[in-house]
Protein backbone atom coordinates (compact mmCIF):
# COMPACT_ATOMS: atom_id res chain seq x y z
CA UNK A 1 0.00 0.00 0.00
CA UNK A 2 1.17 3.45 -0.69
CA UNK A 3 1.60 5.99 1.54
CA UNK A 4 -0.44 8.02 -0.70
CA UNK A 5 -3.61 5.10 -0.25
CA UNK A 6 -2.82 4.99 3.80
CA UNK A 7 -3.30 8.31 4.06
CA UNK A 8 -6.52 8.52 2.19
CA UNK A 9 -8.04 5.24 3.94
CA UNK A 10 -7.20 7.47 7.28
CA UNK A 11 -8.93 10.30 6.16
CA UNK A 12 -12.01 8.38 4.97
CA UNK A 13 -12.20 6.87 8.44
CA UNK A 14 -11.98 10.25 9.74
CA UNK A 15 -14.69 11.80 7.76
CA UNK A 16 -16.46 8.61 8.63
CA UNK A 17 -16.35 8.99 12.22
CA UNK A 18 -16.85 12.79 11.91
CA UNK A 19 -20.25 12.53 10.24
CA UNK A 20 -20.97 9.88 12.82
CA UNK A 21 -20.43 12.66 15.50
CA UNK A 22 -22.51 15.18 13.85
CA UNK A 23 -25.45 12.88 12.90
CA UNK A 24 -26.18 10.87 16.17
CA UNK A 25 -25.21 13.30 18.60
CA UNK A 26 -27.54 15.71 20.56
CA UNK A 27 -25.06 17.54 22.57
CA UNK A 28 -23.45 20.51 20.48
CA UNK A 29 -20.04 20.29 22.00
CA UNK A 30 -20.22 16.90 20.19
CA UNK A 31 -21.60 18.11 17.37
CA UNK A 32 -18.62 20.73 16.63
CA UNK A 33 -15.92 17.85 17.85
CA UNK A 34 -17.70 15.97 15.24
CA UNK A 35 -17.06 19.10 12.79
CA UNK A 36 -13.49 19.45 13.49
CA UNK A 37 -12.87 15.65 13.05
CA UNK A 38 -14.19 16.24 9.33
CA UNK A 39 -11.91 19.42 8.66
CA UNK A 40 -8.99 17.28 10.65
CA UNK A 41 -9.66 14.90 8.02
CA UNK A 42 -9.57 17.31 4.68
CA UNK A 43 -6.26 18.38 6.16
CA UNK A 44 -4.77 15.44 6.02
CA UNK A 45 -6.48 14.90 2.45
CA UNK A 46 -4.21 18.28 1.25
CA UNK A 47 -1.17 17.12 2.67
CA UNK A 48 -1.70 13.57 0.77
CA UNK A 49 -2.24 15.27 -2.03
CA UNK A 50 0.80 17.28 -1.72
CA UNK A 51 3.06 14.16 -1.41
CA UNK A 52 4.66 14.22 -4.63
CA UNK A 53 7.77 11.53 -4.18
CA UNK A 54 8.37 11.89 -0.97
CA UNK A 55 8.64 15.44 -0.76
CA UNK A 56 5.49 18.07 0.11
CA UNK A 57 4.22 20.97 -2.12
CA UNK A 58 4.57 23.61 -0.22
CA UNK A 59 1.11 25.08 -1.48
CA UNK A 60 -0.58 21.93 0.13
CA UNK A 61 0.91 22.65 3.25
CA UNK A 62 0.19 26.44 3.10
CA UNK A 63 -3.30 24.80 2.08
CA UNK A 64 -3.87 23.11 5.37
CA UNK A 65 -2.18 25.71 7.76
CA UNK A 66 -4.74 28.62 6.55
CA UNK A 67 -7.51 25.78 7.16
CA UNK A 68 -6.77 24.97 10.13
CA UNK A 69 -6.48 28.58 11.20
CA UNK A 70 -9.91 29.41 9.66
CA UNK A 71 -11.53 25.95 11.45
CA UNK A 72 -9.69 27.56 14.98
CA UNK A 73 -12.03 30.31 14.91
CA UNK A 74 -15.02 28.65 13.56
CA UNK A 75 -14.55 26.59 16.14
CA UNK A 76 -14.11 29.44 18.47
CA UNK A 77 -17.28 31.13 16.84
CA UNK A 78 -19.09 28.13 17.57
CA UNK A 79 -18.43 27.73 21.02
CA UNK A 80 -19.17 30.79 21.90
CA UNK A 81 -22.74 30.69 20.06
CA UNK A 82 -22.97 26.85 22.32
CA UNK A 83 -22.15 29.00 26.06
CA UNK A 84 -24.92 31.73 24.99
CA UNK A 85 -26.92 28.96 23.89
CA UNK A 86 -26.78 27.25 27.24
CA UNK A 87 -27.18 30.11 29.13
CA UNK A 88 -30.40 31.09 27.34
CA UNK A 89 -32.14 27.26 27.35
CA UNK A 90 -30.03 25.61 30.32
CA UNK A 91 -29.00 22.52 28.32
CA UNK A 92 -26.30 21.36 25.02
CA UNK A 93 -28.96 19.22 24.02
CA UNK A 94 -30.14 19.89 20.66
CA UNK A 95 -33.35 18.65 20.72
CA UNK A 96 -34.60 20.00 23.76
CA UNK A 97 -33.97 23.44 22.74
CA UNK A 98 -37.65 24.17 21.20
CA UNK A 99 -37.42 27.78 19.46
CA UNK A 100 -34.45 28.88 17.63
CA UNK A 101 -35.09 32.53 18.65
CA UNK A 102 -33.83 34.65 21.76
Amino acid sequence: MSLLNAYSVAAAALIAVGAYCVASKRNLIKVVMGIEIMTTAVNLNFIAMGLRGGVLDPLASMYAAVSMAIGAAVAALALALIVQAYRHYGTLDSSKMSRLRW
